[in-house]
């Protein structure tokens, strides 16, 4: 039976799959995402939409922003007849290490990219790193609580098996969280769990409260302020 490991960051790498026809079910998967993230078209606004692999870059969900890339590890036909078809500027990169300046993208698509991420982590940061204030991100992953539980691989054939990972839906959020993001929306979708996510910027107020405080007997002199410790949180 297969076992959802606790540990972000995996032993060894894995292979992104390049298209939702690799996957069994894989075009029913593509159809009902698409359909789940274009009912947030009308809130997306800006210039930059970037799509993090082939799966991301399969989804029918328009959003009219003039600039859209595909950034993918491998860059195959499939993807290339893709890109030209859609208007997309096709890169090649490392996930782990966005190839965009900070705060210079508008929305994020990750279709299922964590699921086949060796350090999901360095990907949720990245993502973080490269929207603007108040960006969107548009992810997904595998339901660990449905019938994929007892896989490890998924393919159409025996031959190009995709060994991927379960993640539970609480602990995504709880990162995206710590990366301040504001959860939108989450939806079950079948054996698909989908997140709409917003990047959030909280000010740092340095002006302490001001209170009043009566002289007593006892102590003559400033009354000495309290301060509180603000706990940094890390991923």
């Amino acid at each position: 039976m297969a076992q959802i490991r606790w540990h972000a960051k995996a032993a060894k790498a894995f292979k992104l799959p390049s298209s939702w026809q690799q996957l069994p079910k894989g075009e029913q998967y593509c159809e009902t995402l698409g359909s789940y993230f274009a009912k947030f078209s009308p809130l997306i606004t800006g210039k930059q939409l970037v799509r993090l692999g082939g799966l991301s870059a399969e989804l029918e969900c328009k959003m009219s922003l003039p600039y859209h890339f595909v950034l993918s590890p491998e860059i195959s036909n499939h993807l290339t007849a893709l890109s030209s078809q859609n208007s997309y500027s096709l890169i090649q990169g490392d996930l782990i290490e966005l190839p965009f300046e900070s705060q210079s993208v508008d929305v994020c698509i990750s279709a299922n990219t964590l699921n086949f991420m060796q350090d999901p982590h360095q990907l949720l940061r990245e993502i973080q790193r490269i929207l603007t204030d108040d960006g969107y991100l548009f992810l997904s992953i595998f339901n660990p609580i449905s019938s994929l539980m007892l896989k490890r691989e998924l393919s159409q054939s025996q031959r190009s098996k995709l060994p991927f990972r379960h993640f539970l839906p609480c602990r995504i959020i709880d990162w995206l969280h710590l990366l301040n993001f504001e959860i939108i929306q989450q939806q079950t979708l079948g054996n698909l769990f989908a997140i709409v996510a917003k990047k959030q910027t909280y000010p740092l107020s340095l002006q302490p409260q001001k209170q009043r405080f009566e002289p007593s007997k006892i102590f003559q002199g400033e009354p000495v302020g309290a301060f509180k410790g603000v706990e940094k949180h890390e991923i």
